[in-house]
């Protein structure tokens, strides 16, 4: 169904940095595959491109044989609709629509079938979630894991035949994420879609038929058959068991033959007899400093060790508090005219109410221009936002920026692409030593441009009232 022919992608320019270089796999119909990896090895980056996400460097995506990268635009976005479904690392939900509006919210934009049987396929997939009760209720009332099924309702929407899922449940307690694999399992096994999961988890990852790996951008088809973890540490051997006493003690053993040679027998006394004992006694002082210098050595590298431990948790419990207790999204987008645009984002502090130190964030905005992000001119609307803030509760910060371009990409018609990139450094400490990380984030958006009337957006896209000036769209 689905073929990756030796797909690569490379940024920057020559020789750049290869993301994902050489990788090649392929999906059959109804057909469950794995892929594990470390963070930053290029698994979602692969995941963009058989996703018709990002387009590849080099290399080809086949589906039914068909290369979907040379489709024109109208046909690419139709696959992306009717053919791929994708569950993306967070929910994305968009928080101004209630579970059922989001589930059918690509029914609604490609157009695959009219209101009534959107809403009723919606309905009929919360139910098939376990969500049946919670159609409408806002994202913002919902669990987690209810988020999770309701990102995966969504996903199948329009009957794709293969579902591509970039660590669906990263963010989830190990109860839940194992009940939405199960439920995904379950869904896949009754609808025989292809599925392609992304997963830290080993365990989760054994489920599939086939397993790849992916290591530094490069992927490797793993045995069907993983082994088993072995064991860090052997357990210790109990004293007067085993091997240990196979042996009789040297000095009883000398003790006996001594005792067995008659005085008649023994060597006689000659001149330098005394060498033997010196040598001895030297042997001895030799073998207690190595003693001495080995329990040292012992005694350093077990400090050395406690300095590496204490500070890979130092770093782990740096990054969940940056990543996990510190939520940020784009919370408008305004027109200020002539194509002039004001966005504001904001910063949660969710960690349990332990403040969190962040210096103003670096905001740069990019419009996507055919294949490359083009980057436009950003400015801080305001200073209060400037230097380091205390965060407790949520911080607002606005920006503006200039979107007069031409050519721009549609991946919605009449709408630009545009993605934001955030960069700031946190901390749990008003005065960071060396407990400071460097957290990006990208938002993504749908923008109407501002010389593009209404009437002409509505000829393509059907709203309930005037077009949006901006669309929430997930990450990617």
């Amino acid at each position: 169904m689905l073929a990756a022919v030796s797909l690569t992608k490379r940024y920057g320019g020559a020789p750049g940095y290869e993301a994902v270089r050489g990788a090649s796999l392929d999906v059959r119909a109804g057909e469950f595959v794995s892929i594990v990896g470390r963070s930053g090895s290029g698994k979602s980056t692969l995941m963009a491109m058989l996703g018709a996400l990002t387009r590849p460097t080099e290399g080809q995506v086949l589906l039914d044989g068909t290369d979907i990268w040379t489709l024109p635009e109208a046909k690419l976005a139709s696959v992306r609709c009717r053919q791929i479904g994708f569950v993306f690392q967070f929910p994305s939900l968009l928080s101004n629509l209630t579970a059922v509006d989001n589930v059918a919210v690509p029914v609604l934009l490609g157009r695959t079938m009219d209101a009534r049987a959107a809403y009723a396929r919606a309905y009929e997939l919360l139910a098939c979630v376990g969500l049946a009760e919670r159609a409408d209720a806002y994202p913002g009332s919902m669990s987690s894991g209810e988020q999770r099924r309701a990102v995966i309702a969504r996903a199948l929407i329009n009957s794709p035949r293969l579902l591509l899922a970039d660590e669906p449940t990263s963010d989830l307690d190990e109860e839940t994420e194992t009940a939405i694999i199960d439920l995904l399992g379950q869904l896949q096994e009754a609808q025989s879609f292809g599925l392609v999961l992304v997963t830290h988890n080993m365990e989760l990852a054994r489920r599939a038929q086939r397993i790849y790996e992916m290591r530094q951008g490069a992927l490797e088809l793993l045995p069907t058959e993983l082994p088993e973890p072995l064991h860090p540490h052997a357990p210790p051997i109990k004293s007067g068991t085993g091997a240990c006493d196979v042996h009789p003690r040297l000095s009883d053993r000398n003790e006996d033959e001594s005792k067995a040679v008659p005085a008649m027998a023994r060597a006689p006394i000659r001149l330098g007899n005394a060498l033997l004992p010196g040598l001895q006694t030297f042997l001895i002082a030799a073998a207690v400093i190595l003693g001495g210098v080995l329990v040292v050595n012992s005694a350093v590298g077990k400090y050395q060790d406690t300095q590496v431990r204490e500070r890979t948790t130092r770093l782990a419990s740096l990054r969940h508090i940056a990543l996990n207790s510190l939520r940020g999204e784009v919370r408008a987008v305004s027109d200020l005219g002539d194509g002039r645009y004001e966005v504001t984002t904001y910063l949660q502090n969710v960690g349990g109410g332990e403040p969190i130190y962040v210096m103003a964030p670096d905001l740069r905005a990019y419009v996507q221009v055919g294949t490359v992000w083009q980057e436009v001119t950003t400015t801080p609307a305001d200073q209060s936002g400037n230097g380091v803030l205390r965060i407790e509760g949520t911080q607002t910060y606005r920006y503006v920026f200039d979107a007069r371009l031409r050519g721009f990409t549609q991946l919605m018609p009449n709408y630009m692409h545009v993605r934001f990139s955030s960069t700031m450094l946190i901390s749990p400490s008003s005065m960071p030593k060396d407990d400071v990380f460097e957290r990006k984030d990208n938002y993504y958006v749908y923008l109407k441009p501002f010389d593009v009337p209404d009437d002409v957006v509505l000829k393509r896209m059907r709203f309930p009232g005037k077009p949006p000036v901006w669309i929430p769209m997930p990450a990617h």
